[in-house]
């Protein structure tokens, strides 16, 4: 696929005092100990029980003062989730708004060459180190500024793109679509668990749910998968169907969906359901057949139906 850049408005929690570095890495999934200023990490926020309060981008602003970039709706359960355990800390929290810039390219060296172009246009935006998701390079940015202040001084970047395809192509879960308050993170697939927790460091709150799927395989009842969606041209077009199910169960949830006329074939994100002990990887139904693959897959994949 061509590099592309789009992105999406977030919700800020700052998090400062002596033992701010501390109280996170106890928190959150990854450790922020080594996080150099002006960086940034990809991380989970979870309850005891390990299910999802929200992903999060944790950017470090100074030796004692970080920035969380939670998506917007997610920020008020995230402060009250941080303030549960806080007790005695020293610690405290204050809120304010900024934006998420994903990054994508078939090749490491271009999703870094699109970093380096965003970095130079938006002032104080913090990387996360790039993630291959199947085929793909994807990386993310954490600017605390808005979209539409971002997208303006973006706007001589000939990738930028904000349409749901990018984002699909490149099998990145969006907040209210793939990723609701209270799943199951593990849900989203290994590469998604492996970019935004640490496997190396202490404890921290909900990892056992984590560690154990982990362990096992992640062998859950649902994960999430891209779609390809083939059929007659006008049904595509004005697709509307979610879930698919053979005799009154789930088979295939499209939580994400766009019609791609150059390639005649709608393309989706969502969940692949288990089936009587197995995951079917095509199905037809009615006047559509649906082929579900691995998340990064679809570049490959589109692009073969040419």
């Amino acid at each position: 696929m061509d590099s592309a850049i789009w992105l999406r408005d977030a919700e800020v929690l700052v998090c400062d005092g002596e033992q701010a570095a501390w109280y996170l890495n106890g928190q959150l999934s990854v450790s922020v100990d080594s996080l150099e200023i002006g960086n940034a990490k990809r991380a989970l926020l979870l309850e005891p029980d390990g299910s999802l309060v929200a992903p999060v981008g944790v950017k470090r602003r100074g030796e004692a003062e970080f920035a969380l970039f939670v998506p917007v709706g997610s920020q008020a359960k995230a402060m009250e989730r941080l303030e549960r355990f806080r007790l005695r800390t020293k610690v405290s929290f204050s809120t304010s708004a900024g934006c998420v810039v994903f990054l994508s390219d078939g090749v490491s060296e271009g999703c870094e060459a699109l970093e380096e172009a965003v970095m130079a246009r938006i002032p104080s935006a913090a990387p996360a180190s790039c993630v291959a998701v199947g085929g793909l390079s994807v990386g993310e940015l954490y600017g605390e500024l808005s979209c539409g202040d971002a997208e303006r001084l973006l706007s001589d970047i000939g990738s930028l793109d904000n349409t749901d395809f990018s984002r699909i192509i490149s099998g990145q879960p969006e907040w209210g679509s793939e990723i609701t308050g209270g799943m199951n993170p593990t849900e989203l697939g290994e590469t998604f668990i492996h970019s935004r927790a640490d496997f190396q460091k202490g404890c921290y709150t909900g990892q056992e749910l984590i560690e154990r799927v982990d362990s096992r395989g992640y062998k859950t009842p649902r994960h999430m998968s891209s779609f390809i969606v083939s059929g007659d041209p006008a049904t595509l077009s004005s697709f509307e169907e979610k879930t698919f199910e053979e005799q009154g169960r789930p088979v295939y949830t499209l939580t994400s969906y766009q019609f791609c006329p150059s390639f005649n074939c709608g393309i989706g994100l969502g969940f692949v359901h288990r089936l009587a002990g197995e995951f079917r990887s095509k199905m037809e139904f009615d006047s559509v057949e649906i082929e579900a693959m691995a998340v990064g897959e679809l570049a490959k994949a589109i692009r073969e139906r040419r």
